[in-house]
């Protein structure tokens, strides 16, 4: 796992946890702190995908540069809404939170649905090319 990635992954689990202990209060208001903590966990876990590109031709499809790429542009521009939702007091705020949310939490997924899919085939090019080394 690469530096980048797991300074990403460690600054969404500290966000999160950081974030369960700063809660909002009931009645309606906001916590600083619940805030602070939020942003930095939506922004690492937004930056997630970039950190985790890898080249190479047995790399599975989801961790490629341009999906990577593709997958933090999503992510970024899904986040801007709902920042320019709950600075500009707009009525799309719980929307736009549970669609960065969502999506942040399946791109996880992908990356693993990918990685397992790609297993078998690594395994057969890997056999092949040996297999093609020791015939020449």
């Amino acid at each position: 796992m690469s530096w980048d990635l797991k300074a990403a992954a460690r600054s969404g689990a500290t966000a999160r946890t950081s974030t369960r202990s700063a809660p909002e209060p009931k009645p309606a208001g906001g916590s600083l702190p619940h805030t602070v903590w939020a942003a930095v966990g939506f922004i690492a876990l937004t930056a997630w995908p970039l950190a985790a590109r890898k080249r190479g031709p047995l790399v599975p499809a989801a961790l490629r540069p341009a999906v990577s790429a593709g997958a933090t542009v999503v992510l970024l521009g899904l986040l801007v809404w709902f920042g320019a939702e709950l600075i500009g007091g707009g009525r799309q705020v719980g929307l736009a939170e549970r669609a960065l949310a969502g999506a942040q939490a399946l791109w996880p997924l992908a990356v693993v649905l990918a990685c397992h899919r790609s297993q078998p085939s690594a395994r057969i090019r890997r056999t092949s090319q040996a297999g093609a080394d020791l015939q020449n």
